[in-house]
């Protein structure tokens, strides 16, 4: 065999295998904890409302992989596709005055940087804003 084709057929084994560990692993509440990389939600409804909202309702193109009501944490994920290995968010709920903070994390479900990252984040915190009826900090 030669060798220029030992680079390419290692890199699509090492994809593959990747791809594989993206599509079988899952997330919970203990396995994945909040990140550095949060976008905060700010809501006027009560957390125990914001909190159900969450549990109970997820946006299209996503699942809700763990939910712990005692602690207020709620972990979606997102499939791998053509471009990203996938995402964990954790979402915490707390109380914050007469109303409600929601900080969603992100976390690769291999290991990804850069502003794939950021869309797959932003895209997510829109669609529970629009959910739970909260505004975006910093928008």
């Amino acid at each position: 065999m030669d060798y220029f084709l030992i680079f390419p057929l290692l890199a699509v084994v090492l994809v593959g295998a990747m791809m594989l560990v993206a599509y079988t692993r899952k997330g919970t509440v203990a396995t994945v904890p909040m990140t550095k990389r949060r976008i905060v939600l700010r809501s006027a409804a009560p957390p125990q409302v914001v909190y159900g909202w969450l549990a109970q309702h997820c946006p299209p193109g996503y699942a809700i992989e763990d939910a712990d009501p005692s602690r207020g944490v709620v972990v979606f994920s997102s499939k791998p596709n053509l471009m990203t290995y996938g995402f964990f968010y954790p979402a915490a709920v707390y109380p914050e005055g007469p109303g409600t903070r929601v900080d969603l994390g992100i976390k690769s479900k291999v290991f990804q940087y850069g502003p794939l990252v950021t869309r797959a984040h932003r895209k997510l915190a829109h669609a529970l804003a629009a959910l739970t009826q909260s505004r975006i900090e910093g928008d």
